[in-house]
């Protein structure tokens, strides 16, 4: 199992929510669908107790740089507990990607931005990028990702409402899953 991945992706998650919400030393939880970890782990566990129980045995997630994980089943899906240490650690050691800063900015700043204002930001940081309408009876409207994963690897997904743009991001994986359902 490698848990390069799945560290990378709580890291980033972290990472994005202390750039929208400031930094805390505390315990922070994170609750995935088990078929996200599955995704990011290259695992095939049937139920989110059986990943759990897969997750706690493994030694690289007890000894991490965010320090030791804790898994439980939570509502159907598995929680991540990353200690505070983890939380000082991302907060203290990882660099904030500036792509996301601009976009989290945007958004802070503009409630009601427009697709162009997304593609804007995206075109700073590169041309090569994708923007699709997301077929109906989805969440979203559109989904916007890079072609080099190098630069951002994630999927954001936009839906304007109400007045109000918001925006979800996923990792490749997890937004196939959602145009298929």
């Amino acid at each position: 199992m490698n848990t390069d991945k799945l560290i990378g992706n709580i890291a980033d998650q972290m990472i994005e929510a202390q750039i929208k919400l400031g930094y805390a030393r505390e315990t922070v939880r994170f609750y995935y669908p088990l078929a996200s970890i599955n995704a990011l782990l290259d695992t095939n566990a049937q139920t989110p107790s059986q990943l759990c129980a897969l997750l706690e045995k493994e030694a690289a997630l007890a000894d991490s740089k965010l320090g030791k994980l804790t898994f439980r089943v939570h509502e159907g899906r598995v929680e991540i507990s990353v200690p505070p240490e983890g939380a000082e650690y991302v907060y203290r050691k990882l660099p904030k990607p500036a792509f996301l800063v601009d976009l989290i900015t945007l958004f802070r700043t503009h409630h009601a931005c427009t697709l162009n204002e997304i593609k804007c930001v995206f075109e700073k940081y590169s041309e090569d990028y994708v923007c699709e309408k997301i077929p109906e009876g989805s969440d979203f409207d559109y989904a916007i990702h890079f072609n080099d994963a190098g630069i951002d690897p994630y999927y954001y997904c936009v839906k304007e409402e109400m007045g109000h743009t918001i925006y979800h991001r996923f990792t490749k994986e997890d937004y196939e899953a959602l145009l298929e359902a």
